[in-house]
């Protein structure tokens, strides 16, 4: 696949895998659409993005306004990355039911609700192969204790990508996952609950990004985390 031309949604364009996702994207010639949480955090999308647009996961309403809108525009998206998500720290006795929400709420619901949002919009360029890629972790292939919420959610994601999968393949629309080791992107330290371990150090962003690329490139439905 190549991306030149191609449309591009990233999801949690504002954070640092977003970010990497939309100048890797932009340097290999697509055009790309960028979601932030507020006007504030949209401040932080390169300013490569082409369209930045307001995205809160967590909100129902605010997933059905990006979708109307993206959808009466009519115009084909080539591909969505989901770049998006949070992380918790704490033993599951210890996760409240409202951090649990939130978590999968970021990391699995609001995403899953967007892409099959738009499934229609990336099969309407009938030249054009449309795709869906997410990063959900080597927690999708193993647990952690003190992270039974993120790798219940990012697992939860994981079912998801692969049930689309056989679903859309009718369509001819590609799904790729993605499952990185940690990375270097500041997430744990602002994790929405608990207090991250200490981690080795991890793979940088840029590394990670330019793997996803070359596997959604390349047609790879896993990226497993050996891969990275």
């Amino acid at each position: 696949m190549d991306f030149v031309g191609k449309t591009v949604l990233v999801l949690g364009a504002s954070g640092a895998l977003g970010s990497e996702t939309i100048r890797q994207l932009s340097a290999l010639g697509a055009q790309t659409l960028g979601t932030a949480r507020t006007e504030q955090s949209a401040a932080n999308i390169p300013t490569e993005c082409e369209t930045r647009l307001l995205l809160d996961l967590e909100s129902a309403e605010s997933i059905s306004t990006l979708v109307t809108y993206l959808t009466q525009e009519s115009k084909p998206i080539h591909g969505i990355i989901n770049a998006a998500g949070v992380v918790g720290f704490g033993k599951a006795s210890e996760t409240s039911f409202t951090d649990a929400s939130r978590m999968i709420a970021i990391n699995h619901l609001g995403p899953a609700a967007v892409i099959s949002g738009l499934h229609s919009l990336l099969k309407l360029d009938a030249e054009v192969n449309g795709f869906v890629a997410s990063i959900t972790g080597v927690v999708a292939e193993r647990t952690f204790q003190g992270m039974s919420t993120y790798c219940a959610s990012k697992s939860a994601h994981s079912a998801f990508l692969n049930t689309i999968a056989q679903e859309w393949r009718r369509d001819k629309i590609q799904v790729t996952e993605a499952r990185p080791g940690h990375t270097e992107t500041g997430l744990a330290s602002r994790a929405i609950f608990g207090t991250a371990p200490t981690f080795p150090e991890g793979m940088t962003g840029n590394h990670v990004v330019g793997v996803l690329l070359q596997g959604i490139s390349s047609g790879q439905q896993l990226l497993a985390s050996s891969e990275f």
